[in-house]
């Protein structure tokens, strides 16, 4: 089963890499159903909001293939400029999260619920650059 690191990192089909990430299924699995739940499943986050929040996070650590795939989907909402503060924070510099951080979400309209998926979604693109990163590693 191929997925979206297999795109972005241009794995191709019997490849080495692919063979690697072949002999965790789970992983691969669990990865599309995660990206699924968090870009398609139920939020308080507009979708567009959550593509741009990836983007952003993408771009952070600088990672173009993955910053590209969210451009197309992204779009912009008048609480956008809190939600990327917010992804910097977590993304950059996490030990300096605070209660505040999290009373400015909900100033700026989230429910409780959508700081968990803002979280979520900030800690799955994380994952996502630093496995692509990996992954380049191991075709070096």
């Amino acid at each position: 089963m191929r997925d979206l690191i297999d795109e972005l990192a241009g794995i191709a089909p019997g490849s080495r890499l692919d063979g690697l990430r072949a002999l965790r299924p789970d992983v691969r699995g669990s990865l599309a159903g995660y990206e699924a739940a968090i870009f398609q499943g139920e939020s308080g986050l507009t979708a567009a909001e959550r593509h741009a929040v990836a983007r952003h996070v993408a771009e952070l650590n600088a990672e173009a293939a993955l910053a590209i795939h969210h451009q197309a989907r992204a779009g912009d909402s008048p609480r956008l400029p809190v939600l990327l503060d917010y992804a910097t924070l977590i993304t950059r510099t996490p030990d300096r999260a605070s209660p505040e951080a999290i009373e400015t979400l909900m100033a700026a309209g989230l429910a409780p619920r959508d700081v968990v998926m803002l979280g979520q979604l900030i800690a799955h693109v994380n994952m996502q650059a630093r496995l692509l990163a990996g992954l380049r590693l191991l075709e070096a």
